[in-house]
């Protein structure tokens, strides 16, 4: 009998075999513990906007305030997440970046609506378009990202 028939070679083999699923597990399921967060965190923040939306008139400065709102505790959540997978870390930091712009152009757009100021409007309105557009294809790639291994 060699070694490699014996009994504890199998053994150790099995036991070598179960750790290594063991962390490749823990690391699929931290990844998608990771994607769950940051998803969660996106989907609170279309939630807070639409609740806002749904009732508010297209001139409701207070409206606009709470979308400013919104988006700032978005980046605030957003900021707080743990992620170590280095691909969620750069969607995260995308994230931050679109939620601190949706804030500021909103708050641009209603100092510019207080101050009756057409021109600087229609600037903090498109600051806000380029801001909220890049929220689609980011939500892309994070879910195609999340659901691949």
């Amino acid at each position: 009998m060699t070694f490699l028939d014996s009994p504890l070679c199998k053994r150790a083999i099995a036991v070598s075999t179960l750790a290594a699923l063991s962390f490749l597990v823990s690391c699929s399921d931290n990844k998608v513990s990771q994607c769950n967060k940051l998803i969660k965190v996106a989907n609170e923040a279309v939630s807070a906007v639409q609740n806002v939306t749904q009732t508010a008139t297209p001139d409701n400065v207070a409206a606009m305030s709470q979308i400013a709102t919104a988006a700032d505790k978005a980046k605030a959540d957003m900021q707080g997440l743990q992620i170590g997978d280095e691909q969620l870390k750069g969607f995260q930091t995308r994230f931050i970046s679109m939620y601190t712009d949706t804030g500021k152009a909103t708050r641009d757009l209603v100092a510019a609506a207080g101050a009756k100021d057409a021109a600087a409007a229609q600037t903090a309105f498109d600051a806000l378009k380029t801001a909220t557009d890049q929220e689609g294809p980011l939500v892309n790639q994070v879910n195609t990202y999340c659901t691949t291994n």
